[in-house]
């Protein structure tokens, strides 16, 4: 029975979590998505009686409704990449000319160390929904 039971929980759960997962195929972005944010964590101060707290999301979330616009969080966004993507040159183009200049190994070391922490921060911004 034991051995049943380690076997069907397992699989009532993926069921259930298949199941659950439908109604969020659509993931909430832009103002939506800081709405429900701020709302969820509204709700859980409440719940704990955090007076200070539920005074600054409500502020918080009063602003959200009356200034978020999706458009400028996108312009915003994009602005980010495009600064991400400029840093990502700027340290490639130090790494080759430390490596044509023949540079210290340990400073070469270090760009190469700044190019891969540029190229992942990009990555994470253009993986990222605005």
């Amino acid at each position: 029975m034991k051995r049943l039971f380690i076997i069907a929980l397992p699989l009532l759960l993926a069921i259930g979590a298949s199941a659950g997962a439908s109604a969020a195929d659509t993931p909430l972005t832009g103002c939506a998505a800081k709405r429900d944010n701020i709302s969820t964590e509204l709700r859980l101060a409440k719940e704990k009686g955090y007076a200070d707290k539920i005074t600054g999301l409500q502020r918080a979330l009063d602003e959200v409704n009356a200034h978020c616009r999706d458009d400028a969080l996108s312009q915003r966004h994009q602005q980010r990449i495009a600064k991400a993507q400029a840093k990502v040159s700027q340290t490639e183009r130090s790494l080759r000319l430390a490596e044509e200049a023949n540079k210290e190994p340990k400073k070469i070391a270090k760009l190469k160390g700044k190019l891969q922490k540029a190229q992942s921060d990009l990555a994470a911004l253009q993986a990222k929904q605005p």
